[in-house]
């Protein structure tokens, strides 16, 4: 009598999977047309994001050295000029239509009895590469970077709206697109600090005309478009948008 095994002595049946040979032709553009999409959209979120904080830290720069101006105005910072030292001096900070990659530090050594005002201008008194020998007045220049630019700078008028309202309410005299359209442009912008006050003194060429300013706003801007503006009030308040 023949005694049938158990079934679990049975040969198990042996499958093989086919290994896969490779990505097909249409598997492979879809892969590179999605990574190139995701690589894209990361790099423009870089850059934007990396663009804010860049513009972010020029605002807070070009703040401080309004605060360094104001320090020094209210302080007895002294001034070395024409190899003599003096107390008695205004220091603020210019900028100039000719250029918008840069802005200047000062010092009016006539200290009470200056102009409240940088004797110079781009070219003359200072250029990118810094301070020129031939001006006594300019201290420092500073260069903006990574593509940021100054977008324009403006005195504010009486009757302003505010650094924060809409276009519409504000009365600004800036060296290009002043509000409303209809203002003049201004060439440069002075913002001066004299001890021992911490007002700001704020000229443009208009002063010599009796125009008055209350504030004075420096918008800068980003390579990708972004803006932050930096206001100075005649009272000394100091803030950024």
């Amino acid at each position: 009598m023949k005694i049938q095994k158990p079934s679990f002595f049975l040969k198990a049946k042996s499958y093989k999977l086919k290994a896969h040979q490779g990505f097909a032709l249409i598997e492979l553009l879809i892969a590179t047309v999605m990574f190139g999409v995701i690589s894209t959209f990361v790099v423009i979120a870089y850059n934007r994001v990396s663009g804010q904080l860049f513009l972010s830290t020029l605002a807070y720069e070009l703040a401080l050295s309004f605060r360094q101006a104001q320090s020094y105005g209210v302080s007895v910072h002294q001034f070395q000029g024409g190899g003599t030292g003096t107390f008695d001096v205004g220091y603020g900070l210019h900028f100039d239509s000719l250029h918008n990659g840069t802005y200047a530090m000062f010092a009016d050594a006539d200290g009470v009895l200056g102009n409240k005002l940088f004797d110079g201008r781009f070219g003359a008194g200072y250029d990118a590469s810094g301070c020129l020998e031939s001006n006594a007045e300019c201290m420092r220049v500073f260069k903006l970077e990574r593509g940021n630019t100054i977008y324009k700078f403006c005195g504010v008028l009486s009757g302003d709206g505010g650094r924060d309202a809409p276009d519409t309410d504000k009365k600004e005299e800036c060296n290009t697109q002043s509000l409303p359209a209809a203002n003049p442009t201004i060439a440069f912008l002075d913002v001066t600090f004299l001890r021992p006050n911490p007002d700001a003194i704020i000229k443009t060429n208009r002063s010599a005309d009796g125009v008055l300013y209350q504030s004075a706003r420096v918008y800068v801007q980003s390579l990708t478009g972004e803006r932050r503006i930096v206001e100075v009030r005649s009272t000394g308040q100091i803030s950024i948008k």
